[in-house]
Order: C-alpha cells, then sequence, then structure tokens
C-alpha cells in the first residue's frame, strides 16, 4: 500500500518525536496539491497512491481550493482515498462536501486525548479511520522519561506540558501501576501503551515512531498482545486517576 502526505510549499518550525526542531512545509494551493502528487508518483515509481492525505490545514488557503485539486487526482486515478491530518470536526465536514474523506490523522495518547470529545465520535458516525500518532507521547509512556531525566540541548520536550517535572513524577507512577500487567504478558510498557491505544474506540492505526529497526519490530509486536475487557478496565481505573498539572 502506498501511503502519502502533502504539506505544500512554505516553510515554518516544527519538532520532530525527539522535541528536536526541524523545517516543514505548509500550503495547500491547487497547484501546490497537484505537484506534490505528481512528485511523489515519480519518487515511489508508481502509478497511483492509495492514500493521500493533506497533512496540516492551511488558513491560507480556502478548504473547498485544497480538495478540488484532491478530486481531480482522484478522478485521473493517481489517488484511491483521500484523508487529511490535525484537521477538526468543522474542518473534515468542509472537505468532505468536496471528495469524501476516508482518515484523519492525529495526535492521540493516553495522556493526550483531546480528540475523543468530537472528533472521535464523529470519525465513528461516519465511518472515517484515525491514525493516531504520537501515542506513546514522544517517548514518555515508555517508562524511559524518569525525573531528573537530562535531555539534550535543542530538545524542545522539556517546554511541553507532559515533560515538567511534576507531569514526569505523575506519569512514571501511573506506568508502575500498570507495568505488572506488561509484565505478566511478557511485554513491554510500550507494547502495552501501544495495545492499549489500537483498542481505544475509533482508532484504527496507531503510528509509532522508531529510532531504528529493533524499535521498530518491538513496536510491531504489540498486536500480539492480547487485553480482556477486564484488564483495558484495569488500565482505565488509573489512567483517569492521572491527573497532570
Amino acid at each position: 500500500m502506498t501511503w502519502e502526505g502533502t504539506n505544500g510549499a512554505f516553510a515554518f518550525s516544527s519538532q520532530d518525536n525527539s522535541g528536536k526542531a526541524i523545517d516543514i512545509y505548509k500550503y495547500a494551493g491547487r497547484d501546490s496539491i497537484i505537484k506534490e502528487c505528481e512528485a511523489s508518483l515519480r519518487r515511489m515509481r508508481t502509478d497511483y497512491i492509495d492514500l493521500y492525505q493533506i497533512h496540516w490545514p492551511d488558513a491560507t488557503t480556502p478548504i473547498e481550493e485544497t480538495f478540488e485539486a484532491v478530486l481531480r487526482l482522484k478522478e485521473q486515478g493517481k489517488i484511491r482515498e483521500a484523508g487529511v491530518c490535525n484537521y477538526n470536526v468543522e474542518q473534515m465536514k468542509q472537505a468532505d462536501a468536496v471528495v469524501k474523506l476516508v482518515s484523519n490523522q492525529v495526535p492521540f495518547s493516553m495522556v493526550e486525548r483531546t480528540i475523543e470529545k468530537e472528533l472521535v465520535p464523529y470519525c465513528i458516525e461516519n465511518n472515517k479511520s484515525i491514525l493516531a500518532y504520537s501515542p506513546l507521547q514522544r517517548g514518555i509512556l515508555t517508562g524511559k522519561i524518569k525525573p531528573g531525566h537530562k535531555f539534550e540541548a535543542g530538545d524542545h520536550r522539556p517546554n511541553t506540558p507532559f515533560y515538567q517535572p511534576d507531569n514526569i513524577a505523575r506519569i512514571n507512577a501511573f506506568l508502575s501501576l500498570i507495568k505488572p500487567l506488561a509484565e505478566s504478558k511478557n511485554a513491554t510498557l510500550a507494547q502495552l501503551v501501544i495495545r492499549w491505544t489500537i483498542e481505544r474506540p475509533g482508532i484504527t492505526v496507531a503510528l509509532v515512531g522508531a529510532r531504528n529497526a529493533g524499535q521498530a519490530e518491538q513496536n510491531a509486536a504489540a498486536i500480539n498482545v492480547k487485553l480482556t475487557q477486564e484488564e483495558i478496565d484495569f488500565i482505565n481505573k488509573h489512567l483517569y486517576a492521572l491527573q497532570l498539572v
């Protein structure tokens, strides 16, 4: 399956999974959408892309213009299905009025469940897939980030709410409560967290970053972790008691 996202053609600053600043692009004008799709087809040496996602909403371009270009690509057979990333419900509705969307790629983790208020119910009701990225919340849900952790220069994670010292301590206390469950299944904390994510209502895919092949293989092995409803309830009981500052 070919899967591609597009940002368009002007730069702004963001961060990767390790917290380091990177430059990415955010422009969804008609010409840029078509140009980038055709460039992707050439790079991948394929005739079509199975799922083509617009990676960010672009305030400088009407949503209708963006997705008229996506519809054109679909009519030409260059893409099979259309999706979005980081769109809210209203933005999805506007895009869906032009071309049917099948997916939305959004941040979601045990400690970042904002999408469950509106986006998840909308996607369930309208049969849209949710591709959850950062399910390990940039590493903190692996249990490897302990209080007093020394971050490298340029790492932006200490500037985010989840990496404040009090929250690191509270998240680790929560993880210590569910770690025995992971161990009973011969799984890592990360694998247990990934499996919980996949089991969450409305979540179709968990997109997990990896620094090397070994981490990718470990992450993929989360599919072998089986959770009963009682075990999910056990995790949720402790998770819902977790209060971050």
